[in-house]
């Protein structure tokens, strides 16, 4: 590994002058559990490593009317334990606690995983079912882009060279609503993931329906995406196993158009479905019992 200048700012105006400076060659380090192993592999070769350790603005978990504010530097450990994420965004406890070892949950953090942009990122799928928003900013000043519209490819995302993720905005799930995340891999411990899936489900007592229903897959394609089809299938209908049969099968249907031919997709053409069906019966149980808790 080649020697590297190291700036590590200690707030968010120092940060976006000295990128305004370093509009190539410089590279943002997180939590660093994938830019060190890029480093190590020779993947990356940036002029400088950008620390965001010492910026206090980059951190904690805070509750803003109907959404949760998340900093980019919040640890996995911090979101999988955190009692606000864990009532009102539970699928994203559970993806944060899916992540790696203890090690690596305590260092990584949710900005690296977002920025990474891997096929496998376990917290993407959750939080693009929580409708996640990106604040961006750089010299120029801010923008939002919705986390579904960020990535570009594997690898690959919206940010310019002189932008970082400031901050991470999600809906916070009513009281009503109910969520679960479930990952395979190839086995039970520190696996990446081979195929993942997120579920939220929003029910009305007062009509009886389904009034909200959102469903994302990671590991599926370059870069994870929600199942349009198979959410539809499900707003406005009742909370019955046909409604779910049927919105599984539309979810079977958007699966098999992504997967295509390539070696892994005859195994994901037969997980996908079975994780969507787990995913909405989890969120859908979730449901029952927060209403027995308001009973």
């Amino acid at each position: 590994m080649k020697l590297l200048t190291y700036y590590a700012p200690k707030n968010i105006k120092q940060l976006t002058e000295f990128l305004s400076t370093k509009k190539t060659g410089a590279k943002i380090l997180a939590g660093g559990t994938d830019v060190v192993i890029q480093l190590r592999e020779h993947k990356i070769d940036p002029e400088c490593i950008v620390s965001l350790k010492f910026i206090p603005e980059l951190k904690g978990i805070t509750e803003q009317a109907d959404k949760i504010i998340v900093g980019p530097m919040t640890t996995f450990t911090e979101l999988a334990e955190s009692p606000l994420i864990r009532s009102k965004a539970f699928l994203l406890a559970q993806a944060s606690a899916s992540v790696g070892s203890p090690q690596i949950r305590n260092t990584g953090t949710v900005g690296g995983n977002i920025a990474n942009a891997s096929p496998a990122g376990d917290t993407l799928p959750a939080l693009m079912a929580l409708n996640a928003v990106l604040t961006i900013t750089s010299d120029h000043g801010e923008r939002q882009i919705p986390l579904k519209d960020f990535y570009l490819g594997i690898g690959k995302t919206k940010l310019a060279a002189d932008e970082f993720v400031k901050l991470i905005t999600v809906d916070a799930l009513p009281a009503t609503g109910g969520s679960a995340f479930i990952k395979l891999g190839r086995r039970n411990a520190l696996a990446i993931s081979r195929i993942s899936m997120a579920a939220v489900v929003g029910y009305s007592r007062e009509s009886n329906t389904v009034t909200d229903c959102r469903i994302a897959a990671g590991s599926v394609a370059q870069n994870p995406f929600r199942l349009h089809k198979a959410e539809n299938v499900l707003v406005g209908a009742d909370l019955t196993t046909a409604a779910v049969a049927k919105s599984v099968q539309a979810a079977c249907e958007e699966l098999s158009a992504t997967l295509g031919q390539r070696a892994s997709a005859a195994y994901k053409k037969t997980a996908g479905p079975v994780l969507v069906h787990r995913a909405l019966n989890q969120a859908i149980s979730q449901v029952y019992d927060n209403w027995t808790q308001q009973a």
